[in-house]
């Protein structure tokens, strides 16, 4: 076993910054509240002591906690009042992520983040916030080896060292459009939204709200569209950079059992993610990126948001053509078949997809043009654009079944294909609605781990979805 020791120094830094980044704005918004407009010394006791104690509890956490291991398992001691020991077999690790933040790089050490059976989904079971480099390589390949000893196929050889072959890597270009397409300006804007709304005692809203009505109805309406638009914009280009320097220098490897996957530029992360605890694959293809022949992959795993992304997903290649999708998933995962042939929905399920988007809009649409007429009568254009976009969702939806695996697809804006293997379906479900029973439609949904991970695709023919279900159940033979 390795002597016990405690953590790099850098980890009170990293530890403190972080709690202190989390207070700034409530210790802010108690200073505000406190002075009435006129600032006295004791307006900073409160948060003068708040940070005195997350100073002086950062520093304590460091000095308790401690960790080690050996060959089968990792131990940690944590806790400044309540002593908290904890012992975490390798064989129960579901993967590992490496960071290297700001901190850690100027110290030359990294933060690993451990996801192992048995913890709270969406959280690591353990992080150790600054250790060095050669012992988190060490620490990987001692989970590796005890994986490989578990399942009988230990090699001779620690796989950390030998070269592995790139599988996927992403170009400067293919950054840049990853990064344009990505869509993520909604994002930022809810997120500028939720920080507005928590300054409602500070900012006269309601005063605002009046003042703009009050322009909407006169003169001023184009000003105000430059001004939503341009919020977009903005939204919009901050989203580009995130994703850029998320993306930067993204690379796939495969490491024996084990997928890696490295990115970052200011903060460089690599995810380790064991095949065995792979559960399905999916495709994401918004609209602007399946017009230039481009799809996102990811695969879901048996664990929390090791990639900081949805729980239970990690991105796989963030950006490729389509061509390529097979042959690196071929590569990562062979067991999958991606190019199946899927089964189209019945020719009596596309007047529902057609409809179904009109229960929704007609009646906000026809109040719009009422309301702005003459010109809102514009407006109504979108009625027949909607029945067009669900023909396009009818002819995009699919599913397809092999002796293996069930293939799922849904939607058209962001099309979904998820491809599941038969041994890690958790559940299928079957549901049909009274409209539905009277086209003998129902819809499927198959669930794998995590929980609430789950696909679907609606208006599936009845005895379609009864065969699916009765290869789920084993009661058929081979399909192909």
């Amino acid at each position: 076993m390795t002597p016990r020791r405690r953590l790099h120094p850098v980890a009170i830094m990293a530890g403190v910054g972080k709690e202190l980044k989390n207070m700034v704005i409530p210790l802010l918004l108690i200073m505000v509240a406190g002075s009435r407009n006129r600032f006295s010394w004791r307006d900073f006791i409160v948060p003068l002591a708040a940070v005195v104690y997350t100073v002086v509890m950062g520093v304590l956490s460091w000095l308790r906690f401690t960790y080690a291991w050996d060959e089968d398992r990792l131990l940690v001691e944590e806790g400044v009042f309540v002593r908290k020991r904890r012992s975490i077999p390798f064989e129960r690790i579901h993967g590992i992520s490496v960071t290297e933040g700001i901190w850690q790089r100027m110290a030359g050490v990294v933060q690993v983040h451990i996801e192992a059976a048995g913890d709270a989904l969406g959280e690591a079971e353990v992080t150790l916030r600054a250790i060095s480099k050669e012992e988190a390589r060490c620490l990987q390949r001692c989970v590796e080896q005890a994986k490989h000893k578990v399942g009988a196929a230990a090699h001779p050889e620690p796989s950390a060292n030998r070269p592995h072959r790139a599988l996927f890597a992403l170009s400067a270009k293919e950054i840049g459009v990853a990064s344009l397409t990505s869509g993520g300006a909604l994002g930022v804007v809810a997120a500028l939204c939720g920080f507005l709304s928590q300054l409602g005692d500070f900012i006269p809203y309601e005063a605002l709200i009046r003042d703009l009505q009050s322009t909407w109805n006169g003169h001023g309406r184009l000003l105000i569209a430059l001004f939503i638009l341009s919020l977009l914009l903005a939204a919009y280009g901050v989203a580009i950079v995130q994703n850029m320097i998320r993306y930067a220098s993204f690379v796939v490897r495969k490491q024996e059992d084990t997928i890696v996957i490295a990115r970052g530029w200011l903060e460089r992360k690599a995810v380790s993610v064991p095949v065995d605890r792979v559960q399905g694959i999916v495709i994401h293809e918004n609209w602007l990126r399946r017009f230039f022949g481009y799809a996102s992959v990811s695969i879901i795993h048996a664990g929390g948001a090791l990639d900081g992304g949805p729980s239970g997903e990690v991105v796989l290649c963030p950006l490729v053509k389509k061509h390529r999708i097979v042959p690196i998933v071929q590569a990562c995962l062979p067991e999958y078949r991606l190019d199946v042939p899927f089964c189209p929905l019945p020719q009596r399920a596309k007047s529902r997809y057609m409809l179904r988007p009109l229960y929704w809009l007609t009646i906000p649409v026809g109040v719009a043009a009422y309301m702005e007429r003459p010109w809102g009568a514009g407006l109504l254009f979108v009625l027949p654009l909607a029945l067009w976009i669900g023909a396009r969702r009818y002819q995009a939806a699919g599913w397809a079944l092999s002796s293996k695996q069930l293939s799922l697809r849904n939607g058209w804006f962001r099309r979904t294909t998820a491809h599941l293997l038969k041994r890690h379906v958790q559940s299928l479900e079957i549901a049909t609605t009274w409209w539905q029973r009277k086209k003998q439609l129902v819809t499927i949904s198959a669930s794998v781990m995590p929980v609430g991970t789950c696909s679907r695709v609606v208006d599936v023919d009845e005895e379609d979805a009864a065969s699916i279900y009765r290869w789920l159940q084993g009661e058929k033979g081979d399909q192909t």
